[in-house]
């Protein structure tokens, strides 16, 4: 059986890939990227001395495995690609190949030359590939920062696996009535989307939520996006989650406007933001145009909470998340070079 081993540091491409190993019956190991000798965010900083220590720790390890895949933040690939890693290495980028915790990496001088250069090799090595989980990832590399990175990209599926059995349901009344706010950016620091839509007659609750479960127990999500992608979009859409968003025109309305005299922060968007190629972001592409609500003001998102019909929507949902994971399926069988199930 062949055997992987998933490095990362993100909890829900670790549900994804778990989800991904049982469904193409291979093994799957997965550890959480550690380093004793950095604290905090500068964690995520990948430095030549750190890869070169992580190597020499773990080396057995390693290449005991048929094949690694790195998530989340492409500069763990550094620890295989600078000490040549001779079997299959998968980047799976999450969060822009080049992602850097500031201010520790503006310190450290990462990202540098080395890894640029690292990253700009992949495409000789044969034993390595490089995908975007979103197309934005691959359009940031080969466009704004030109470096040919290709086109190849995989979403999360986002299906809900052994990760998240445990979870603590938050306690609302009468929570299936009721639309959940995240603790996110736009939806808080940029404007009170809270008491906006209070304003609304709509029942609504704003707080932290435990995990995908807990969420699919509201009636839906109201959400100002804050980014290219999300894996929790993925798992949203697998459980059916309604999710009402800004139609692409109103989204740019908060960016450039002081909404009604509520903006206390400015607008936020996974850096680097680019309006011309929003329809690259999993919140207007093209894929999940029937996925989203979209309302083009407050008084259609009022109309549209009012008014849909959840259940056929949910159907809806069912239908492209199939879909959607059956095409992914594919994607990993090819690039992991399995034939058969």
């Amino acid at each position: 059986m062949l055997k992987v081993l998933h490095i990362s540091f993100h909890t829900g491409c670790q549900n994804d890939l778990e989800y991904l190993s049982k469904k193409l019956n291979f093994k799957l190991e997965f550890i959480s990227y550690s380093d004793d000798t950095v604290k905090g965010g500068d964690i995520y900083n990948i430095t030549h001395e750190r890869a070169l220590n992580n190597w020499n720790k773990n080396k057995d390890y390693y290449n005991s495995f048929d094949i690694i895949i790195t998530s989340d933040t492409a500069p763990l690939s550094r620890i295989f690609l600078q000490n040549n890693f001779k079997k299959k290495l998968i980047i799976w980028i999450c969060n822009r190949f080049d992602y850097a915790h500031q201010p520790d990496a503006k310190k450290i001088g990462f990202p540098d030359k080395e890894y640029y250069d690292l990253i700009k090799n992949v495409k000789n090595r044969k034993n390595v590939s490089i995908i975007g989980y979103t197309p934005f990832e691959n359009y940031y590399a080969n466009n704004i920062k030109k470096l040919d990175i290709g086109n190849e990209f995989i979403k999360p599926i986002g299906q809900i696996g052994n990760v998240y059995n445990t979870y603590t349901s938050t306690i609302v009344e009468n929570k299936e009535n009721t639309f959940i706010i995240g603790p996110y950016h736009n939806d808080n620091r940029m404007m009170d989307l809270k008491s906006k839509v209070k304003s609304l007659g709509i029942k609504v609750f704003n707080g932290r939520y435990n995990g995908p479960k807990d969420l699919s127990e509201f009636a839906g999500v109201i959400h100002i996006p804050y980014a290219w992608s999300n894996l929790a979009f993925f798992e949203a859409l697998q459980l059916e989650i309604l999710l009402f968003i800004p139609s692409i025109k109103f989204l740019k309305f908060f960016i450039h406007t002081n909404i009604d005299g509520l903006k206390k922060d400015s607008f936020f968007w996974s850096p680097p933001l680019r309006e011309e190629v929003l329809h690259l972001s999993e919140w207007y592409c093209e894929d999940f145009k029937d996925v989203l609500i979209y309302f083009d003001s407050w008084d259609d998102l009022k109309y549209k909470i009012n008014n849909l019909d959840y259940k056929a929507h949910k159907k809806k949902l069912r239908i492209i998340g199939d879909i959607h994971e059956r095409n992914m399926l594919d994607k990993w069988k090819n690039i992991l070079n399995i034939t058969q199930l």
